[in-house]
């Protein structure tokens, strides 16, 4: 899985979480698709769905399960090491 697609996978999740409501019909995860998620991020509903199992587990690996990709600290979301930079010496 690309670490693109995980990261959107992130960002809809923390929009889902924000906004999802269990006692109400307004707060549901459907509604909250169709009226806010396909809004920023256009995709189907299958994918959404796809994008709601993708996690990040204890042991560093990410995926729904089909298939896990291990992922370097430097490539996760928020990270701020300097491992990315150019290095001359």
């Amino acid at each position: 899985m690309h670490h693109n697609v995980v990261d959107r996978a992130m960002l809809v999740k923390r929009m889902v979480d924000r906004l999802y409501q269990p006692q109400s019909h307004k707060g549901c995860m459907l509604d909250i698709y169709r009226n806010h998620v396909v809004k920023v991020y256009p995709m189907s509903e299958q994918t959404f769905y796809r994008y709601m199992r993708i996690g990040v587990a204890r042991d560093g690996y990410i995926g729904d399960g089909s298939n896990r990709v291990k992922r370097e600290k430097r490539d996760l979301p928020g990270s701020t090491t300097d491992a990315n930079q150019l290095s001359f010496f």
